[in-house]
Parts: structure tokens; sequence; C-alpha cells
């Protein structure tokens, strides 16, 4: 009796841990409690940062969904993975993502996420054997009442589990228990002017330009995408008629995105509180974290995807359910989430990816590497931030053109944290010799990856491109 005793306990002890990742989609990190934010909208995110280990300069690997979500679940940089154009981006079946793997280690595997452009038309159903994207566009509201009934009824432990809602992501609009969390006392023009959801994509510098083109071109299905280039396209619409804004309009506007953070925020205390009644919540680790930022008007945008910066691409990552507790300043970064994952399931990772254990002893990341759907590429270290672009991601001189741009050309910009922490005064010609030393690091980064030149046709499901289109994409 006392050895079958010490076997049960034993297994007991080596049963690997249940495993959450939960995506809150378009969640900057300074725009939460841990983060500055004096609204302080994120209760529970914070109080799991408190409870468990929280790293304060976390990034994600690109500054928009479909990208970014790619690195998220498979470790890999984007180029790897398809060739990076956002008319044929969807990922191969090559690509291994997480619930792939875990599935290959006894895990039950489920990802019940918000669509959008996290739907298994884009690949990311792929070795997940339960996957639910509707409610495109929708919130943890939506989501969360599935993944409990999924975890009550069906899961077998050991299990992981894929959750996701946009409820931070623009137009801002997203539906809580309230209608105005905060700014309830604003009188202003902002609350009409979200009364289209494409609103948001019009405002630059303090103007709104309501007659401004959201501009489409054609992907290789013959379909229509809202074109990326559109957003940087507005600076040059400034000699239109438009509608000033006021600081008390884009602070309002600021409100009703932390009002989507508290209705994201009340919504995973909910299910953490419910897996914790029906005693899902034992051995059990969560990661929190996001797939990009929001600009928020602090370059003269209220979108994500124009550029590569902090606003756009700092997100909170916490780790909850280990024994580690505590506040980490050294650099993290999406592709750092499957090997973390991989380690606390005792699995083997592949000879591919990137990143690193968070939790294990080893070397921090010096730098964190990242790829815009604007064909920018960053190279963020502790104390600044490299930016190239003006050339497609996919240009097969890239490399090329990257080494011979002279700095003062316009392709680059550096901005040193310490001093302007919001990026906003390029000293790529006061500082050279770092400017230079980054380049170098970018050019080592981009030569030693095998880029991938696979194409996929996105989806042409007509129910799926009226909803896209409703929310601007089509």
């Amino acid at each position: 009796m006392l050895v079958l005793g010490l076997l049960v306990a034993c297994t007991e002890e080596a049963r690997p841990p249940n495993l959450i990742l939960v995506s809150i989609d378009g969640l900057r990190a300074d725009r939460t409690g841990i983060g500055g934010n004096p609204n302080a909208p994120s209760p529970v995110l914070d109080r799991l940062a408190s409870e468990g280990v929280w790293f304060s300069q976390a990034f994600s690997q690109s500054n928009e969904s479909l990208y970014s979500h790619s690195s998220l679940f498979t470790g890999r940089y984007v180029s790897e993975l398809a060739a990076a154009d956002y008319r044929t981006f969807v990922l191969p079946d090559e690509a291994l993502l997480l619930g792939e793997i875990l599935g290959l280690y006894g895990y039950s595997t489920a990802a019940f996420v918000a669509g959008g452009h996290v739907r298994a038309e884009y690949g990311f159903d792929q070795g997940t054997s339960v996957f639910d994207d509707s409610y495109d566009f929708g919130t943890f509201f939506h989501k969360v009442p599935q993944a409990l009934d999924w975890i009550e009824d069906q899961a077998r432990e050991p299990y992981f589990l894929i959750l996701h809602g946009y409820d931070c992501h623009r137009p801002y609009l997203h539906g809580g228990p309230w209608s105005h969390a905060y700014g309830s006392d604003y009188n202003g023009r902002v609350d009409r002017l979200l009364a289209s959801r494409r609103s948001t994509e019009k405002v630059y510098n303090g103007v709104y330009y309501p007659d401004f083109p959201l501009n489409h071109f054609f992907h290789q299905g013959g379909d229509r995408i809202l074109d990326p280039e559109g957003y940087r396209r507005i600076n040059t619409w400034t000699s239109a008629k438009g509608v000033p804004l006021k600081e008390d309009d884009i602070e309002h506007l600021r409100d009703h995105y932390d009002g989507g953070v508290l209705a994201a925020d009340l919504q995973i205390g909910r299910f953490l509180s419910e897996l914790e009644q029906l005693d899902k919540l034992d051995n059990t680790v969560v990661i929190l974290t996001s797939d990009h930022g929001e600009d928020l008007h602090d370059h003269g945008y209220f979108n994500h995807r124009t550029n590569l910066v902090d606003s756009t691409t700092k997100v909170p990552l916490v780790i909850w359910g280990t024994d580690a507790v505590g506040r980490r300043d050294d650099l993290a970064s999406a592709i750092d989430v499957v090997p973390t994952m991989l380690a606390l399931a005792g699995a083997k990772p592949p000879a591919e990816l990137r990143g690193r254990d968070l939790l294990a002893d080893v070397a921090p990341a010096e730098i964190v590497f990242q790829e815009g759907v604007l064909g920018q590429i960053s190279a963020r270290t502790a104390t600044h931030r490299l930016t190239f672009s003006g050339f497609s991601l996919t240009f097969p001189h890239y490399a090329l053109a990257l080494e011979a741009a002279v700095l003062s050309s316009g392709h680059f910009e550096l901005y040193d944290l310490r001093s302007d922490p919001k990026e906003l005064q390029n000293v790529v010609t006061e500082q050279p010799k770092v400017a230079e030393q980054l380049r170098g690091e970018l050019l080592q980064w981009r030569r030693g990856m095998v880029q991938s030149d696979f194409r996929g046709e996105q989806p042409t499901d007509p129910a799926l491109k009226a909803i896209l289109k409703a929310r601007g994409y089509w």
C-alpha cells in the first residue's frame, strides 16, 4: 500500500499542467493598470501579474492580428512562415502550431477565437481538435461561455486552450455592461463620430477627414481588401477639408478604448472564477498577452498597422500558475510563448523554433525583431529602436536595400527611448553609431532567416467578405 501510494503521488506530481493562452486582441501595455494607466481598467490582469510573473518589456512580432498571431502560435517570424504579403498571407500546412505540437504529447486541444483575421481559413485551426471561430470580431463575452462549456464537458486533462477576443480592438465600440465606464461627463462629437465603424481610420494629427477614401486593392483571389498603405496615405490628405478634434475629443476616444480593456478584463475574471468554482484551475498555467497595441493618436493615428513603435507593439505578458513570481524587466516577445509552454508541458521544441523559455535560467534576449504590414522591420533594444521601411518584405533584394540605404535617406528612423519614450524624435543623424550597429543586427537577422515563398489564397466566402467589408477590410 505504501509503494502504491508513492506511485500515485509521483504520478500526480509528474502530471503536466493544463495550459491556457489568452490573447487580448489590441491591448497595449501602458493602457493597463500595471502599465501605468490612471484609469486602471485591468484589475484582474493586474492581480494575476502580482501573483505570477509580469514581463514589463514584452512585444508582439508585428503590428497586425494576422501576422502577430501567426508568430504567437508558432514561435517563428512571419517571413519564415509564408510570403509576407498581406494580400496572400495564409499559414501553410507545413507550419507547426502550438496546439498541434501539444496534441502529440497527449493534450486535448481547443481554441475559442473571435474570428476576423484569426480564422480557420487563414490556417489557424491546424492540429487543434476543437476550433471555434464564430462571432466574427466578437468579444470575450461571446467566447468565454464556449470555452467554459468545453472545459467542463469535453476536455480531458491535460488540456491546452486558446481564448481570444476583440474587446480592445479598433473601432473601440465593443459592448460591455456600461456605455461610458470612463469619460461619462463628456459631451462632444466623438460618440457621433464612432457611429461609423470606419471613422477612426480617418483621423490624422487631430483632424477627422470624413471624405478620406479607404483604398482597396485586389489580392490574387480577385477580391478587394483594404490596402494597409491607405493608413500611410492619409497624411497626404491634409489639404482636404477636415473636422478638427479638440483634446477632450481625443481623450474620449482613449476612454472608449479603456472601456474595452475593462470589458475584456471583466470577462477574463469571470472565466477564471468559474474555472475555480468548477475545481478546474488546479495545476493550470495561464499566459495572458496581446497581439498588438493601438497608437491612440500618439503618432497621429487611431489604428495599429501604420508603424512599428511601442504604442502598437508593446503588449502585456503575464504568466500565472507557476512557482515563479515577480516583475521581469528583460526583453520578451511573442515568439517566446511557444517554447515557454512547451517547456511547461515537458515537450521537445521543434528545431526551427525561435524564442526562448521565459522561465528557464538562460541569457535574456538583447533585441526584439519585428515585421510590419507596410514593409517595415524593426530592432528594439532596451534603450533604442531602429526601423527600416520603404520596401515590400517580399522584395527579393530587401537585405541589399537595407545594407545600401543611406541613414539620412528617409528609410531609417532611430529613437532613443531613454529620453524619448513615445518615439517622436528621429535621431538617426544624431546617433549614427547606434544606427549602424542596429542596422548590422537587422542585416544579420534578415540574412540568417530562411524566408518562405508560400502564397495562399485568402478566404473568398461571401459571408466572410461581408463581415470583413463591414469592418473596413474589404
